[in-house]
């Protein structure tokens, strides 16, 4: 063995380094100095880029787990917890402290109640009006005879008086025996074509003239004249109608004529596509020749027709649905001929009857009243998918169906704050474009697959070959 007895060693190349071609020994128990320092237990030396310095690791925190409210000992117990009240964790108002007290439940007033000290008891009610007219305040005084008018002086009133307007005095008074007009007669059996008799003076009814023995026709005497011919007094025999239809043009009337030759017209207008024919004393018939005259078609296709007409038919194959071609002022669209009764069940298939949905008939399993899909993929139809009365979508057959592909992707896939399960070891994730071929699948390793490598290590190295160890599929 060799010594070199120096304290500094010095390259021929000044400010050059040494080159040490076989290594350098540090023996046990001698100072390994930089820049005069030996450093510290557990240092090493880490580059600065001009030089070497003593660097000290940093400290790495231990895994990290979720830590659990309820646990009172090991790793997840939570420390220093504050003692919370009942209510705090079960949320009840039973679980309160110095709650107020609540009064019980009110019942409802009674109107009638007189006992102040029920609880029913109405307090201030007002007083009501009992609907006499007396009990108005700031009432008009009512008349009670004529005498109470204000324009009325009858002192004595008496049998077969009559009032009179006397302009002197300005007021109605009392009069009797004048111009007739005392002792009316009424005939106690009056009747048209005879005489009504009032005091001696006759109304002969049966020539509508007005007569008195006394002074002679009346007619006459007061320029009435003779009403006959006016017929007023007349009835109206008209009372016997004949009806018919007339053609007007391209419209038509229904016509009732009465007894006295007078017709009464009510007209009928042919609208699009409507005629009139065989119009006559027994009626008329109502013609359509909606569709261009050529009468309404019906189309049996699963599309709808390219130009058709008010009142056309469309029997729209893959639903199982008529249409009538619909047109109202604001447009014109296909409605649904014959709308379904309300339905207890879910049923809708094509017409070759391989595909549709429906409800199943079990009353007991997992499918029990699920909601089924069925489809036909040219060489089998099967139920491919089935809503569960909880609400899932499941498919029929295990690992056999996808959600999505490289042409129609899930845009975003939105879950809670739950697990998403996979079978196997590993997850598997790859690229797919669309128009192109899949990638490989790799694997995305799980946190405690990673953390199973990491314990099993005894150092960077080891974890690292770990990693490297598991391949793709």
């Amino acid at each position: 063995m060799s010594k070199l007895l120096t304290n500094q060693i010095s390259n021929y190349n000044d400010n050059g380094p040494v080159e040490v071609k076989d290594g350098i020994n540090v023996a046990s128990g001698k100072p390994l100095q930089v820049a005069g320092a030996s450093g510290t237990s557990g240092q090493y030396l880490k580059s600065t880029g001009s030089s070497v310095a003593w660097t000290t690791f940093p400290n790495i925190p231990a895994a990290q787990v979720n830590t659990d409210w309820n646990a009172t000992s090991g790793i997840a117990q939570i420390l220093n917890k504050p003692t919370l009240a009942t209510v705090a964790t079960s949320g009840s108002y039973n679980d309160l402290l110095n709650t107020p007290t609540i009064p019980s439940a009110q019942i409802q007033s009674n109107w009638t109640q007189s006992n102040s000290a029920a609880l029913d008891f109405i307090k201030n009610k007002p007083s009501l009006f009992d609907g006499q007219y007396s009990s108005l305040t700031g009432a008009p005084s009512v008349p009670a005879t004529l005498n109470d008018l204000a324009d009325v002086n009858i002192p004595s009133p008496s049998d077969n008086l009559y009032i009179k307007w006397d302009a002197s005095s300005n007021r109605w008074i009392q009069g009797s025996g004048s111009a007739g007009i005392s002792n009316i007669v009424e005939d106690a059996t009056p009747q048209l074509g005879g005489t009504l008799d009032a005091n001696g003076q006759e109304i002969d009814m049966g020539v509508n003239n007005i007569s008195d023995a006394g002074v002679g026709n009346w007619n006459t005497a007061y320029s009435w004249g003779n009403h006959a011919n006016a017929g007023y007094l007349t009835s109206d025999a008209n009372t016997t109608y004949s009806q018919q239809s007339v053609q007007d043009n391209a419209d038509v009337k229904l016509r009732l004529t009465d007894s006295g030759g007078t017709n009464d017209d009510i007209k009928i207008t042919a609208g699009t596509n409507i005629t009139f024919t065989a119009v006559g004393s027994s009626g008329f018939t109502i013609n359509s020749s909606g569709g261009g005259g050529s009468g309404a078609t019906v189309t049996t296709d699963d599309t709808a027709p390219s130009s058709p007409s008010d009142g056309d038919l469309w029997w729209k194959s893959d639903e199982g649905r008529l249409k009538v071609f619909y047109q109202d002022p604001n447009g014109s669209q296909w409605v649904d001929a014959n709308p379904p009764l309300a339905s207890t069940s879910i049923n809708n298939g094509t017409t070759n009857g391989t595909n549709g949905i429906s409800t199943t008939t079990s009353t007991s399993g997992a499918n029990a009243n699920a909601i089924e899909i069925k489809t036909d993929n040219n060489s089998a139809s099967a139920v491919r998918w089935r809503f569960t009365p909880p609400g899932h979508l499941l498919p029929s057959s295990n690992a056999d169906y996808d959600i999505g592909s490289a042409e129609y992707k899930v845009r975003h896939l939105f879950l809670s704050d739950n697990t998403v399960y996979f079978q196997g070891d590993f997850l598997k994730v790859a690229q797919h474009n669309s128009g192109g071929s899949g990638q490989s699948p790799s694997y995305l390793i799980p946190l405690s697959r990673l953390k199973a490598a990491l314990n099993a290590s005894s150092s960077f190295d080891d974890f690292k070959n770990a990693i490297l160890a598991i391949t793709d599929a």
